[in-house]
């Protein structure tokens, strides 16, 4: 499990809401590095047993983290590390909220979360 700081932190705070959180580094161009910075999950809610996509792509990153975090189990679990852009079909059993960190010129973070629907009786 990695150290987690600034806002991969705050994605953990907010675990469980569907939003998205981006710390764009040091640059004076924010709008240019919020260009080059993508990750998201389609769809964004499942029912059990359903897959989502995670995708990213992160202009400039030499190593990309993917973590992520249940409902039941709120700590961080890296699931791999990665190359700049790239796919991943994710299987979660309850609501889970995945983090992508980078490493490169721009130290990037961001979060999205999926929603698994309770099964119907």
């Amino acid at each position: 499990m990695r150290q987690v700081t600034g806002h991969c932190l705050l994605a953990l705070v907010l675990l469980g809401a569907p939003s998205r959180s981006q710390d764009v580094g040091r640059s004076a161009d924010k709008q240019q590095k919020l260009d080059a910075f993508l990750f998201d999950v389609q769809p964004r809610v499942i029912a059990p047993g359903e897959t989502a996509l995670l995708r990213w792509s992160i202009k400039g990153a030499t190593k990309v983290v993917i973590e992520e975090a249940s409902k039941s189990k709120s700590q961080l679990h890296e699931i791999g590390t990665f190359s700049g852009s790239g796919s991943l079909e994710v299987r979660p059993k309850e609501d889970t909220t995945y983090v992508i960190s980078c490493e490169g010129p721009t130290t990037s973070c961001a979060s999205v979360s999926v929603h698994v629907r309770p099964k119907q009786r």
